[in-house]
């Protein structure tokens, strides 16, 4: 890279260069906010899934942030890492009945998913009821039909939870009453297109009306309002983590008494995505027809892993004065979908110079793999220092 602004760094590239500063910021940004508008009682939960680079895990765990995981594998990640069982919230649809009864048995906030879990619970009663479980049910119910064309999965609906519609939560709720287990909390993640506060006024409201349908109230500890957040920046027409905050715990707030009912928050994007710059350099350039293609060394496989289409929030470093109609910035894999930016009327870009991807700390690291290259070099930024973190690893490439 060559010197283009007042902040310089010797990168090597393709990488990634984390901010702890933003990141601490935007995890005292949410916690604040809703602490100011629900109570002190509040827990964030770090998404494993959405970033599992250590560094960062043990950032958060250093902030008094429980580990969310979603499978054995990272349940025992979060262990390795120093994480004691009673701060892991263990979610998802594959436990596997050792860790779940591991984790009921040591008082992991646990969040049922389906009925086998149930039956598992059902099948190592006289094991755990000693023990006084902390059991959560997810609720799965027709969100699309509140907030018509927000939610990820549409109309044929989400396939994670207990579903309310066709009686598998009244089940679970039956099956452990039977049990005397009581119902602590309830776990209420949606995967929605908007982020609206549409979305969690309704997953607030639901969570209150569940409640009192079941009686769960006098045995609710927490309500895990999960995560899905729009964070990290403030833009024009996107809710801000004030609005959230006051929208979700006004809610909550006409069922739920703030001190005794824990507020659980499992923010990924919202806490990470800011955090994270990527950089790539300008390995070649060639024209076909009336477009100039220049390929980096990095790929849209490390920004954007499921290779969807939307528009990247980019910065280029240039070193042509001179205007090119059409240029195409392209990753250096074999895939023609590998097309990264975009560039009309830009300055032309030339060999050495480089490209600067902002936002990219969710879902991506988590997906770097050793297809054609290793995975990007890691750089930590704290205050003006910047240290590398992660090297790319050829011997492992060959080894995998």
């Amino acid at each position: 890279m060559t010197k283009q602004n007042k902040e310089y760094y010797k990168l090597y590239t393709p990488c990634y260069l984390i901010d702890k500063k933003q990141f601490l910021s935007n995890l005292h940004t949410i916690k604040e906010n809703f602490q100011k508008e629900w109570s002190k009682n509040v827990l964030l939960g770090y998404s494993i899934k959405t970033n599992h680079l250590s560094m960062l895990i043990q950032l958060a765990q250093n902030e008094g942030m429980a580990a969310e995981v979603v499978s054995d594998d990272e349940y025992y990640y979060a262990l390795k890492h120093g994480y004691n069982k009673k701060n892991i919230i263990f979610n998802g649809p594959q436990k596997s009945e050792q860790y779940l009864i591991d984790a009921l048995k040591n008082k992991s906030i646990v969040n049922i998913d389906n009925l086998e879990e149930i039956n598992i619970i059902k099948k190592r009663y006289n094991e755990i009821v000693k023990f006084n479980p902390k059991i959560g049910l997810r609720l799965n119910f027709d969100l699309e039909a509140l907030c018509e064309k927000e939610t990820t999965a549409g109309e044929i609906g989400s396939r994670f939870g207990l579903s309310i519609e066709n009686g598998e939560f009244e089940q679970a709720v039956n099956d452990l009453l039977d049990l005397h287990i009581k119902i602590s909390g309830l776990h209420l993640h949606y995967s929605t297109k908007t982020r609206s506060l549409n979305v969690f006024e309704k997953l607030a409201e639901k969570a209150c009306e569940v409640s009192e349908q079941y009686d769960l109230i006098p045995n609710i500890r927490y309500i895990d309002i999960g995560g899905g957040f729009w964070g990290g920046r403030i833009l024009e027409g996107k809710p801000t983590m004030g609005e959230y905050s006051r929208k979700i715990s006004d809610t909550l707030k006409k069922c739920f008494n703030p001190d005794n009912v824990k507020l659980i928050l499992e923010p990924g994007a919202a806490l990470l995505a800011t955090a994270v710059t990527y950089y790539s350099s300008i390995k070649n350039a060639r024209r076909v027809k009336d477009m100039l293609y220049l390929t980096v060394d990095g790929s849209l496989l490390h920004i954007n892993p499921f290779l969807i289409h939307r528009q990247v929030d980019y910065k280029i470093y240039a070193s042509g004065e001179n205007r090119v109609p059409k240029q195409t910035i392209c990753g250096a894999t074999c895939l023609e979908k590998d097309r990264i930016i975009y560039l009309e009327n830009e300055k032309e870009l030339r060999v050495g110079d480089y490209i600067q991807i902002n936002h990219v700390g969710a879902y991506t690291m988590g997906f770097n793999n050793y297809f054609i290259n290793t995975p990007p070099y890691i750089f930590l930024k704290e205050d003006m220092k910047v240290t590398l973190i992660r090297d790319k690893n050829k011997k492992l490439m060959f080894e995998i």
